[in-house]
């Protein structure tokens, strides 16, 4: 059997196939942004960081020693007359020469704050003591012994500025009704100068 084919050809005036069936147009313009989101929780701790270099030196400054004043005296004899400075004739501690053993006075050579105290002990005794400073008494204690010991005490704090005298003195004549032995400690030291630092 013989078949017979007719050759295609295709119509010149058939539609041209420009391109595929899923192609996409230009992009449009972007919306406009949403709100915020909620916050997220953090995250995990980082590793620690590299230790950075070391740093310049600074500079070295040397810092001057604080102002000293001190000392301690005693006495152990009989009160002189009173209303004149107790003359003390055992040296404790008076590095600084700042207390005068043959006035009984101490001048003040650095100006500050000062501590200033006496102890004494005495028996069958009857002692009034004042602290006086440039002439006027800042403290005064009194104290009397019979057939027992007693004992004295007494202390204060004081601002000084230059040349400031302060010393210890009886308030009582006691040389008709000296019996029994009596001692006294008189001290006085720097707190704090009045100095920058």
């Amino acid at each position: 059997m013989f078949i017979h084919l007719t050759p295609f050809t295709a119509d010149a005036t058939s539609p041209e196939v420009t391109g595929s069936c899923d192609s996409q147009g230009f992009p449009g313009f972007p919306g406009p942004l949403g709100p915020a989101g909620l916050r997220g929780p953090p995250g995990p701790q980082g590793p620690p960081g590299l230790r950075g270099p070391t740093g310049i030196p600074g500079d070295v400054e040397s810092c001057l020693s604080p102002p000293k004043s001190a000392f301690a005296v005693k006495l152990s004899d009989p009160l002189p007359a009173p209303s004149q400075p107790i003359v003390f004739k055992e040296v404790l501690h008076n590095d600084q020469d700042h207390f005068n053993l043959t006035t009984g006075v101490f001048t003040c050579t650095i100006p500050g704050v000062y501590r200033f105290g006496f102890d004494t002990e005495l028996l069958q005794h009857a002692v009034k003591l004042g602290l006086m400073k440039n002439g006027t008494q800042i403290l005064e204690k009194e104290s009397k012994a019979k057939d027992n010991y007693r004992y004295l005490s007494g202390n204060v704090v004081s601002q000084l500025t230059l040349e400031d005298r302060i010393w210890l003195e009886s308030k009582l004549d006691t040389r008709e009704t000296e019996k029994g032995p009596i001692q006294i400690m008189f001290f006085g030291y720097l707190l704090y100068g009045n100095y920058a630092g």
